[in-house]
């Protein structure tokens, strides 16, 4: 039993030292480019190039002045002589 656990020993180190070369002797490779604020990576170009512009923000939304039928209203005229008593709702 001492024989087993000694070989499995042995190999599992044999392991974690090729693994442990592999890392130390690889070299990083990575393709990131750090652009700054505003930039984005042009791969053609291997540079960093001005960022298009965001699309214009929705224009604002009309005024609300009260009316809680927007764009729809209804008069209302009394039928009093002489006298001009009309309103809106």
């Amino acid at each position: 039993m001492r024989g087993t656990i000694y070989r499995l020993t042995i190999i599992a180190a044999g392991l974690l030292a090729s693994f442990a070369s592999v890392t130390l002797v690889s070299p990083g490779v990575g393709s990131a480019t750090e652009c700054g604020w505003g930039t984005i990576y042009d791969g053609p170009s291997n540079s960093c190039v001005a960022a298009p512009l965001p699309p214009p923000p929705p224009p604002p939304a009309p005024a609300w002045n009260g009316d809680l039928t927007p764009y729809f209203s209804v008069g209302i005229c009394a039928p009093i002589p002489f006298v001009s008593l009309c309103t809106g709702i």
